[in-house]
């Protein structure tokens, strides 16, 4: 019987290049450990949402609070609910390195791991815990297993390629729902591809959907029993108003950000690279590039225009956050590196500018991440390199909380401590747990001012007239303060409450008492507290 082939030896530069991701992975767990940061409120929600294990939240699918869960067995301290980031890219990275190794070569491998684990929102991304790490991790994943299944040989293991594909594809849809520009980017490549679509058939489609929907089911069905809670969440993040549709200006913000996402110099490389597929007879693209090496980067560019176009889109419509084209770059960073590798043209890669715009990209790239990691350390120096406002969202969340707990220590005992935003609710849930578990007659509820809730605090945990007898109110959204009197019988004075974030910038908080809380009627159409001043909330500061 023969024996398989043993796997090849890692080549020098191979060797560099990994001890290179190992020692970047070290320093970024180093950095959770030695910032001096607070979780920022999303961070704070996940980690609430990961004491009680359920296969879905209510405005992100299952898989952040399960990791977060797992890494706070021991702790709960900061660096424990973070701690899965740095592991989850470090691991994206090398699944690009064989998905590159698959479809090209070696060189392209390494070079598609470096573009990704210096790419600026990665180096955010692995400070912090959100649903972006795990998406990108198992999304390369699936790409490495795509990878293996439209280049083997053998259909026993494009079936394994398949079966992997489907498994690594459902926990990204576990994730987050932005893993379903995949599969458009796929179908995209077998339509244009024959080689492409005749790698599937019924066997193989079967095991990756069958895999796919194993996984996807158990949130499928926890949407069906909560009203679909995470689909009407993300509908409403997409903010579609008649009248305040069309904007231009919102489409060129969110362009501006995506070089502030992927880098600008990978940004550039990626678009001409794109236009020179556009345009095959151009002079952008190696004029004798091999047909399969081509049909590779037309399936790096399906699976990358997905999320770029429909982003770009929702952008021009309403809004979009810089974020949500994330899932795009995975596989850019491997659409860039094969560029770089072989894929332009030789009048491009011999232009005097050539090595000087790769060098600047690189130098860009690790200046960013540079900058980043000296201002996560200090204060003195997030002040000196002026990224007071990047990180002002996770500051003071701490001192928050023990300045609320001690003014409901203060004068006759409150029967609840009450908020009227979700992102004050995450923080003070994390940083009052030791005290609300020791004083569990004194829940943290939220404050309801919609006719229905916005939010799973407000979903799970509303005030209510049985806790609302004696309440503390923390108000952060002045216009909401009249809106809340009106929903007690009686209310005490406010009081101001200021929380210092850096050396010129402070969070305002107004505390007072209400007593006798009965929730007041509510506009049937618009949904708001009839009478309101405040015609649309913005409770997201």
């Amino acid at each position: 019987m023969p024996q398989p082939a043993s796997p090849a030896p890692l080549s020098a530069t191979a060797r560099y290049v990994l001890w290179g991701l190992g020692l970047l992975f070290l320093v970024r767990v180093a950095l959770l450990f030695s910032t001096y940061t607070n979780l920022y409120p999303d961070e704070a929600q996940y980690w609430l949402w990961s004491r009680q294990l359920d296969f879905g939240y209510y405005s992100k699918p299952p898989m952040i609070a399960w990791l977060i869960h797992l890494s706070t067995l021991g702790s709960d301290a900061e660096p424990f609910v973070r701690l899965f980031a740095p592991f989850l890219h470090l691991g994206a990275a090398l699944c690009l390195w064989g998905a590159g190794q698959r479809l090209f070569n070696e060189a392209t491998g390494l070079c598609a791991a470096i573009i990704y684990s210096l790419m600026p929102g990665v180096v955010l991304s692995s400070a912090v815990i959100s649903t972006d790490a795990p998406l990108m991790f198992f999304l390369s994943a699936t790409l490495y297993f795509y990878c293996v299944f439209i280049t083997e040989n053998s259909e026993r293991l494009r079936l394994k390629a398949a079966l992997g594909m489907g498994v690594a594809f459902g926990a990204a849809f576990l994730s987050k729902y932005a893993c379903l520009y995949f599969l458009i980017g796929a179908a995209a490549h077998a339509v244009l591809v024959p080689s492409v679509r005749r790698s599937w058939n019924l066997r193989s489609l079967a095991l990756f959907a069958g895999a796919f929907a194993l996984l996807m089911s158990p949130n499928l069905y926890w949407n069906a029993t909560h009203g679909f809670q995470t689909v009407s969440h993300t509908a409403d993040n997409a903010n579609w108003h008649w009248g305040k549709l069309f904007n231009p200006t919102s489409l060129m913000r969110f362009w501006r950000d995506q070089l502030g996402v992927f880098g600008p110099v990978p940004t550039v490389l990626m678009l001409l690279g794109l236009a020179g597929l556009l345009r095959p007879r151009g002079e952008i693209l190696h004029s004798e590039i091999d047909p399969a090496k081509r049909s590779s980067l037309i399936g790096l560019a399906c699976l990358t225009l997905p999320p770029l176009i429909f982003v770009s889109v929702q952008a021009f419509l309403s809004r979009a956050n810089a974020n949500w084209a994330a899932s795009a770059y995975v596989p850019a960073s491997l659409l860039v590196s094969a560029l770089v590798v072989t894929g332009f043209s030789v009048a491009i890669r011999s232009h005097k500018l050539w090595r000087s715009a790769l060098g600047i990209g690189l130098f860009i790239q690790v200046a960013i991440m540079g900058v980043f990691m000296l201002g996560a350390v200090s204060e003195d120096l997030t002040r000196a390199l002026g990224l007071g406002n990047m990180v002002k969202r996770a500051r003071g969340w701490d001192t928050l909380s023990h300045a609320v707990t001690a003014k409901a220590q203060s004068g006759v005992r409150p029967t609840a401590i009450a908020v009227d935003n979700r992102n004050v609710y995450n923080a003070l849930a994390y940083y009052g747990r030791d005290w609300f578990t020791a004083n569990p007659d004194v829940p943290l509820k939220a404050w309801v001012r919609e006719a229905h809730p916005k939010s799973q605090a407000e979903t799970e945990t509303p005030l209510t007239a049985e806790t609302g007898q004696n309440v503390l109110i923390v108000s952060y959204v002045d216009g909401f303060i009249p809106d809340i009197r009106r929903d007690f019988a009686t209310a005490g004075p406010g009081e101001s409450l200021k929380i210092t974030l850096d050396h010129k910038r402070t969070r305002d908080f107004t505390l007072f008492r209400g007593y006798g809380f009965q929730r007041a009627p509510r506009d049937p159409v618009s949904g708001h507290p009839l009478g309101s001043p405040l015609a649309a909330p913005d409770d997201d500061q």
